[in-house]
């Protein structure tokens, strides 16, 4: 009997699940808002009203609840405390109107604001960080989520046990008062390790960027939690200050290591950008990686590295199928200096068609040596020195030798979705040291994006470069010269032949290219690109002119994914508009 009402309850609360997501939005209403817009609260919600591109979006009861007190808070950060927020939904047929009944109430204004306790940290400064300005509609929700900005300002001054009171007088207007107690200087006494495994703790040590007798500050402990995890062998590093007993000016900080795993094999593949050539642009390509890892060598900070990559472009204009090996010694310090370098040794082959057919190989083969130094988020300097010898189907051997120092400033909000802010790298490569190749080079690109309405977004970006000393009785095996076309470039070419020669890509020694994007989204992950690309090869100055300049032009269709926007992009020549391409590309195209 227990089993059939058991059975029974399941059936039931399956078929409601059933029916509550075949049920579908028809509209949502909101009413009573005579201060704030229908299309502001809107865009708050997490249920959406129907879109006129896709059908209408399930309804979540769940979410009903979560929305009115998301409209709720987002009133009383306008000033309207006394909101009230009454949520029905009727449901007919499978079709359920949401309304949103909002009782605003009235508006309250800041009449005073008064501090006391605060000595290091001006009023006009707190002020400015909870967002209290007299005369402005008060904003508790605000003023809660600041708080936190005016604590790590008193961690960095050493007032680790800073307290803060927030009261409000609320009346006809709101009179707030604050109550600061900055408490005593903060000094660490004692530092414990946790977890570290068999680690030697001397090389932690050298990480750490404080010391016992030091003040306190948080900063500097942010920094060191950085250095630490950027050692490789730990995940999660924690740096918990613990008070010390009979004293109120000492504590005592414990970091709390987590470990990678030591010894991992990583495998990999998909559709992903990857570089075939030094010169021209990543292509997409089907592609795989095996990995084996070891990110405590011989029970150091050093990381030994073996890999085996595969990549296949996806292109029947550039049939290129590349191979790499590559063994690689990484660590952060060289020569008791702080200066990340990875050692790598690699062999390469690239497997060439002709009319699809099998046209030979090139193989190449060498070392790196790369030192970097990160700046502040995802900024860094490079200097990479090179050896590399090349050969192919003709036994012509060509050795050469570079080095090359790049400079990466990355201003992007996001990485993969950008909406705002810039990129600057320019790369500087100088080849000789008794190579059989003897020319330097210069590669610059500068990125620029402007947030506009809605969720659209404004991208330029101007790539500039030039090759001195190119002898051009050496074949461009690597593509070290500059080449254009592809979903990567120049959208309404064929990969790499914006200039061609015998129905080869021809390479040239100057390049100039500007891409100028609007990307916009329409529905939920599907949005809409509209583009134009202009690009300039040639090996003199005598014809670099905006006249001489290709054009292209197009509408691409995008659809957001873990690892960045997928791409299809139609691009028409402007100077003869019967040249069109359809690219399939992975991530934006910067």
């Amino acid at each position: 009997m227990k089993l059939k009402s058991f059975t029974i309850s399941v059936c039931f609360l399956l078929m409601c699940l059933l029916a509550e997501e075949n049920r579908k939005i028809r509209k949502i209403d909101i009413k009573g808002n005579k201060n704030i817009s229908d299309q502001a609260l809107l865009s708050i919600l997490r249920q959406k009203p129907p879109n006129i591109f896709f059908k209408r979006p399930n309804f979540n009861p769940r979410l009903l609840k979560l929305d009115a007190l998301t409209i709720k808070n987002y009133y009383h950060s306008k000033g309207f405390l006394d909101v009230d927020v009454i949520d029905v939904f009727n449901d007919t047929n499978g079709s359920v109107d949401i309304i949103f009944e909002i009782i605003e109430g009235k508006q309250y204004f800041l009449s005073d604001i008064k501090l006391s306790g605060n000595q290091l940290v001006t009023d006009t400064e707190i002020k400015q960080i909870l967002g209290l300005f007299e005369g402005q509609p008060y904003n508790p929700v605000g003023v809660n989520d600041n708080i936190y900005q005016l604590e790590n300002i008193y961690h960095n001054m050493s007032k680790l046990f800073f307290s803060i009171k927030v009261k409000d007088n609320i009346i006809d207007s709101v009179l707030v008062n604050i109550i600061i107690e900055e408490g005593k200087n903060i000094s660490i006494k004692n530092l414990f390790l946790e977890k570290i495994g068999n680690i030697d703790s001397s090389l932690i040590y050298r990480e750490i960027l404080f010391k016992s007798g030091d003040l306190y500050s948080k900063n500097i402990v942010d920094k060191t939690s950085k250095r630490l995890r950027e050692m490789g062998v730990f995940s999660n590093v924690n740096i918990i200050p613990v008070k010390v007993s009979e004293s109120d000016s000492l504590v005592n900080l414990v970091l709390d290591f987590r470990r990678y795993k030591q010894r991992e094999w990583n495998s990999s593949g998909g559709y992903d950008p990857i570089s075939f050539s030094e010169g021209a642009p990543e292509l997409p390509a089907l592609s795989g990686t095996i990995e084996w890892r070891n990110r405590s060598f011989f029970n150091t900070p050093k990381q030994f590295s073996t890999k085996l990559l595969a990549g296949v472009p996806v292109s029947a204009d550039f049939l290129t199928p590349r191979i790499r090996y590559d063994v690689s010694l990484s660590g952060n310090w060289f020569f008791n200096i702080r200066f990340p370098t990875t050692i790598t040794a690699y062999y390469e082959s690239f497997i060439l068609y002709n009319a699809n057919k099998y046209d030979g190989d090139i193989n190449r083969f060498g070392a790196d040596l790369s030192q970097r130094v990160d700046f502040k988020d995802r900024s860094f300097g490079e200097i990479k020195a090179v050896w590399e010898s090349f050969s192919d189907n003709e036994l012509n051997i060509l050795e050469e030798k570079t080095i090359s120092f790049k400079l990466n400033i990355d201003k992007k909000n996001m990485p993969l979705y950008t909406t705002k802010g810039y990129l600057f790298r320019g790369v500087f490569k100088l080849a000789g040291f008794g190579g059989e190749r003897q020319y330097r080079k210069i590669d610059l690109t500068n990125q620029v994006y402007f947030p506009i309405w809605n969720s659209s977004v404004f991208a330029i970006r101007v790539q500039t470069g030039k090759i001195w000393g190119w002898n051009n009785k050496n074949t461009d095996y690597s593509y070290e010269k500059f080449y254009l076309g592809g979903s990567t470039s120049m959208r309404a070419w064929d990969v790499l032949r914006f200039k061609e020669s015998n129905s080869n890509p021809t390479g040239k020694v100057i390049r100039i290219m500007s891409n100028i994007e609007l990307r916009s989204l329409f529905y939920k992950n599907y949005g809409f690109t509209v583009f134009s690309d202009g690009g300039l090869l040639e090996d003199n100055f005598h014809n670099i002119a905006f006249d001489n300049m290709m054009w292209d032009a197009g509408l691409g269709l995008t659809v957001k994914t873990p690892l960045g926007p997928a791409r299809l992009d139609y691009a028409f020549q402007i100077n003869n508009k019967g040249r069109r391409k359809i690219q399939l590309g992975v991530q934006s195209l910067f």
